[in-house]
């Protein structure tokens, strides 16, 4: 044979990307070539598989076969197809530059091979297809994907956790494109609903996950970086963030399905952006400790927590908090009267911002003003069980106006598909102008399109703010007592519902009010003046009053 005393490196390469998915497999090129050595009698010194896109120069084992047949072992390449070897034109340009220096004096594919003595100008064409297929490529999936996001389905191919892409059996995009995962959406949902509260770190969450069965492909939990990255992940309240033409990040909203609405997204950006700057304590979870700022300096309120006791033998007083014995006399704590311990978490300013002349608080102390803020929106049992009636009848009106509002967006879109076909029939009947046509339906279009987003927006509601109402005419009838007695989670979930801003200045809280406490103080003053009024009592006043009798 003529190309018996040369020796070949056997290169094949296969890429994950979508501009080899009609290419065959490294394995299927590896068998048709070593098919394609035996047939012309080609020596192979070495097969080479690679795993990769050419698009770009760098290819470790692409190069080191360079290398080598600079090196002297081998002279010849045995490849599937020219475009195996390169999709680039630096890579393309080596090659062509080492076959006319007779350094690569053959390179055979299959159907055809190239010698030094070939005019190189077809080589070069054929490269030359090969990168600009891999540009065509690129410019087709950006606006394919830009498409997409356009018209309001997130493009990526991997989808936050909680939902995924929805597709028939055989394999067709169906007309909601990304939906809930019947498995993992529940759980997700609960994880924001426990951040919302205020009270769970990340890392309190993501164990909270694991145990709802959150896990990812190796059957393990999700990192910490996941939560974090899923909780600033603004898909779940109904955008993504996608290049637009220009190739800047646009927000893009979504026709998914949304899991929190943009106040709760935006709330629980608080929530992270808090839990950053304010640590937490490792051996003590303090109540109150990240919710509160000086109002003299700014600064952040910090807890301590001081336990002392006097030795009963020198008298000493020292701290028994992270000690066993007196330092004085060496005499054992657990011999010690234990009633003579004094145990005390107060809170402070940190005077990181300068000097601050505020004097600390005792968290009972700091209780009994939170007991005394929200002496106006307690409620009393009549109030609530008044007040929950008055709702239950909002509820229903709400409903009623709902369903309003969804036959009427739906009755506006049905007509205006109506008028597409109308126009379609005219422009057919050539009534009117291509022009015109093309304006006319661009216009419906877009009001189609605006419809069908009321539409969602109904549908997709998840705030269902009767339930939150009742959730907080349940804190005023409950407040004092979770106050007093509750857990620290329970109490910490009711300072975040109570407002925020909370500060603390001269042994004096004070913090903005949350609208739905100020509308339920509003509420019972109006049902407090209303049945004063109607008092046996004040009704007989104001009759004389009236009649313009004096007492």
């Amino acid at each position: 044979m003529m190309n018996s005393e040369l020796k070949y490196y056997l290169y094949a390469r296969k890429s994950s990307d979508s501009e080899d998915r009609q290419m065959a497999s490294i394995e299927d090129q590896i068998k048709e070539a070593e098919k394609l050595a035996q047939e012309l009698g080609l020596y192979i010194v070495e097969v080479i598989e690679e795993k990769g896109s050419a698009k770009a120069p760098g290819r470790k084992l692409f190069n080191q076969m360079l290398q080598g047949i600079e090196e002297g072992k081998a002279n010849g390449i045995l490849c599937w197809k020219l475009n195996r070897l390169a999709r680039n034109p630096v890579d393309g340009g080596r090659i062509s530059w080492m076959l006319q220096q007779n350094l690569i004096k053959h390179i055979q594919c299959y159907g055809r091979d190239y010698k030094p003595s070939d005019n190189v100008l077809m080589m070069q064409v054929e490269f030359g297809m090969a990168n600009q297929y891999v540009k065509d490529l690129s410019v087709d999936v950006k606006r394919g994907t830009r498409n997409k996001a356009q018209r309001g389905w997130y493009p990526a191919s991997c989808l936050p956790l909680g939902y995924k892409h929805n597709k028939s059996s055989e394999g067709q995009v169906l007309h909601d494109e990304i939906i809930p995962d019947e498995q993992t959406f529940p759980i997700v949902q609960k994880l924001w609903s426990l951040m919302l509260t205020g009270n769970y770190s990340v890392a309190d969450i993501q164990r909270e996950g694991t145990q709802l069965g959150l896990l990812g492909s190796t059957k393990g939990g999700h990192a910490y970086n996941t939560y974090l990255r899923m909780f600033s992940n603004r898909f779940y309240c109904g955008e993504f963030l996608w290049k637009d033409n220009n190739g800047n990040r646009t927000i893009y909203q979504g026709k998914h399905k949304p899991m929190v609405s943009k106040l709760e997204y935006e709330r629980v950006q608080e929530i992270l952006s808090l839990r950053s700057n304010n640590g937490r304590s490792r051996n003590y979870d303090y109540i109150f400790k990240g919710l509160l700022s000086c109002g003299e300096c700014s600064a952040a309120i910090t807890a301590e927590r001081k336990r002392h006791i006097r030795c009963r033998g020198c008298k000493k007083k020292f701290s028994c908090l992270h000690a066993n014995t007196c330092p004085r006399c060496n005499r054992q704590i657990k011999t010690q009267d234990h009633k003579r311990i004094v145990d005390i978490l107060y809170y402070r300013c940190t005077k990181k911002k300068g000097k601050c002349s505020q004097k600390y608080v005792t968290e009972s102390k700091l209780k009994e003003l939170y007991c005394k803020a929200i002496n106006d929106m307690e409620l009393s049992e009549k109030i609530y069980l008044f007040l929950v009636d008055q709702l239950k009848e909002l509820e229903h009106d709400s409903s009623n106006q709902q369903k309003k509002l969804h036959d009427l967006h739906y009755g506006q879109k049905v007509e205006l598909e109506k008028r597409l076909k109308r126009l379609a029939l005219m422009r057919a009947d050539d009534e009117i102008s291509k022009d015109e046509f093309n304006s006319i339906k661009a216009e419906t279009q877009m009001q189609i399109q605006a419809t069908e987003v009321e539409i969602r927006k109904l549908n997709y509601q998840e705030i269902n703010w009767p339930e939150i109402a009742k959730g907080y005419l349940d804190v005023a009838k409950n407040a004092r007592i979770i106050i007093q007695k509750g857990d620290k989670h329970e109490v910490k979930r009711l300072v975040s519902h109570l407002g925020s801003n909370h500060v603390l200045k001269d042994q004096k809280l004070l913090f903005l009010k949350a609208k739905p406490v100020m509308a339920i103080e509003k509420a019972k003053r109006e049902y407090s003046k209303e049945t004063s009024r109607l008092e046996p009592e004040n009704y007989l006043i104001s009759q004389r009053d009236f009649t313009g009798f004096s007492s």
